[in-house]
C-alpha cells in the first residue's frame, strides 16, 4: 500500500511537468533548511543563556522581516528576473549560513549573531516564497494548480515541522556548528536548482525609488482591497493564523497543568497540528474537486472553530491532539482555494505584490494572536483561550459566504478572470 501511494504521489508530480517538478525539488531543499535552523539556532542560544525571553527573541526575530519587509520584497518580486531573485535569495543565505558555522566552529558565541542570522535568513525568505507561488501559474496548467499548490504546501509543512527540526537536532547533537554548515550546502543546492528553471521576464514600469516602490506597493493592496473574493480571502489567512497563535500560545499549560504531559507529550500534541496540516495538503486536490469551494471554504472554518472547542474541553490528551489535526487539515483546504484564487485570479505582473502581502498579514497576524491567547489566559483560564479562537474562526464564516458564493472558485475556469481587470 505504501509503495502503491508513493507511485501515486510520483505520477502527480511528474503530470505536472519537468520545470515544476525543479521548483518542488527547490522548495523541498529550501524548507528542509529552515526546519533544521528552526531547531538549531535556539539549541545555540541556550549554549549561551537559559534566560527565557533572550531565547523566544529567536522566535520574533523569525517573523519580523516579514513585517519590515514583506510588502517592499512583494514590489521587488514584480520588478526583477524571478529565476535569478529566487537564486540570489538562496545564495545570499548559503552565505549567511555558512558564515555563522565558521563564527561557531571558531568558537565564537554571541546571541547578536545568532539574532542576525535568524533575521537575514527571514529576508531571503520573504524574496523566495512569494516569488515561488507567483511563478506557479508560469509552469503548470490551470487544471493542476490544486495538485501543484498542495504539493508546495505539504513539502513546506514536512521540511519546516518535521524532518528539518530531526535532521537539525541530530546534526547538533554531532557538532554544534554542523546544522549551520550543511545548510550552507542546502540553500546552495537549493539556488542552483532554481537555475534550471525557465527564465522569466522582469516587470519594471517604474523607477527604482522610494516613489516608484510605494506606488507598486499601494497597487497590490488596491488589487486585494478592488477583489471582495481576494479581501475574504486575506480576512480568513489572518483569522487563521491569528486564532491558531491564540490557542497553540498557551498549549503548553494545557499539556503541562491538564494533561500532566513531559516536554514530548507537549511536542506530541503540537505535532497533531503540524500533522492536521500535512495530510490536509496532500488529499486537498481530492478535496476540492468533489465540494463547491464557497460551501468548502465556509464548512473549513466553522469545522476549524470545532476543533478548537474541543481542544478546550477535552480531559484526555490524545482529543486535544485530534482537535489540533482538524484545525489543521480544515485550514488547509481553505488554504489552497485560496492561493488558486490568487494565482490564477491575479495578473502576473502584479502577482508577485499580492502573495507578499498575503503572507505579510499571515505572519503578521500570529504575533497579534499569540498575545490575545495569553491575555485571555491570564484574565480567565486557558481553556478560554480555545473558546475565544473558536468563536474568532467562526465568526468569519456569514462574511465569507457572501463573499464567495457568486465568485468563479474554480481553477480550471480561472485563467481569464484578470484579463480586463484592473485594480479598483
Amino acid at each position: 500500500m505504501a509503495g502503491s501511494g508513493q507511485r501515486k504521489t510520483t505520477l502527480r508530480i511528474t503530470a505536472l511537468g519537468n520545470s515544476y517538478t525543479k521548483l518542488l525539488t527547490s522548495y523541498a531543499i529550501s524548507n528542509l533548511s529552515t526546519g533544521v535552523l528552526i531547531v538549531a539556532l535556539p539549541l545555540l542560544a541556550t549554549s549561551i543563556t537559559r534566560h527565557p525571553l533572550s531565547i523566544s527573541g529567536l522566535t520574533a526575530a523569525a517573523g519580523l522581516p516579514w513585517l519590515l519587509v514583506g510588502p517592499l520584497s512583494g514590489a521587488i518580486a514584480d520588478r526583477v528576473n524571478r529565476r535569478r531573485a529566487m537564486a540570489l535569495a538562496e545564495f545570499g543565505r548559503a552565505a549567511i549560513v555558512g558564515l555563522g558555522a565558521l563564527f561557531v566552529l571558531g568558537g565564537g558565541k554571541s546571541l547578536l549573531v545568532l539574532y542576525l542570522v535568524m533575521i537575514l535568513i527571514g529576508i531571503g525568505e520573504t524574496l523566495f516564497d512569494p516569488i515561488g507561488l507567483a511563478m506557479v501559474p508560469t509552469l503548470v496548467k490551470p487544471s493542476g494548480m490544486d495538485t501543484a499548490n498542495s504539493l508546495l504546501y505539504g513539502t513546506q509543512t514536512l521540511g519546516q515541522r518535521f524532518a528539518g527540526p530531526a535532521l537539525g537536532g541530530w546534526l547538533f547533537g554531532l557538532a554544534v556548528w554542523a546544522p549551520l554548515g550543511i545548510d550552507a550546502l542546502t540553500f546552495l543546492m537549493s539556488g542552483l536548482v532554481v537555475l534550471m528553471l525557465p527564465r522569466t521576464p522582469s516587470h519594471t514600469e517604474s523607477e527604482w525609488t522610494v516613489a516608484g516602490l510605494s506606488a507598486d506597493i499601494m497597487e497590490g493592496v488596491r488589487w486585494v482591497w478592488g477583489d471582495r473574493p481576494l479581501r475574504a480571502f486575506l480576512l480568513g489567512t489572518a483569522t487563521i493564523h491569528f486564532s491558531t497563535a491564540a490557542g497553540t500560545s498557551v498549549l503548553v499549560l494545557v499539556a503541562q497543568d491538564r494533561f500532566r504531559l513531559s516536554g514530548t507529550g507537549f511536542g506530541l500534541i503540537l505535532g497533531g497540528l503540524a500533522g492536521g496540516y500535512f495530510i490536509g495538503y496532500l488529499v486537498a486536490p481530492s478535496v476540492v474537486s468533489r465540494f463547491p469551494r464557497a460551501k468548502l471554504c465556509v464548512a473549513s472554518v466553522l469545522g476549524a472553530g470545532c476543533g478548537f472547542l474541543l481542544v478546550a474541553v477535552s480531559g484526555v490528551a490524545l482529543l486535544a491532539g485530534l482537535g489540533l489535526a482538524v484545525v489543521g487539515f480544515l485550514a488547509a483546504q481553505l488554504e489552497i482555494v485560496s492561493i488558486t484564487y490568487r494565482q490564477m485570479g491575479v495578473p502576473d505582473r502584479v502577482r508577485g505584490r499580492v502573495m507578499a502581502g498575503f503572507l505579510f498579514v499571515g505572519h503578521g497576524s500570529i504575533p497579534i494572536g499569540a498575545v490575545f491567547g495569553g491575555t485571555v489566559a491570564t484574565l480567565t483560564d486557558v481553556s478560554y483561550s480555545y473558546v475565544a479562537a473558536a468563536v474568532a474562526i467562526a465568526a468569519i464564516a456569514p462574511f465569507l459566504w457572501r463573499a464567495l458564493k457568486d465568485a468563479d472558485l474554480d481553477a480550471g475556469s480561472a485563467g481569464t478572470r484578470s484579463e480586463g481587470r484592473g485594480p479598483a
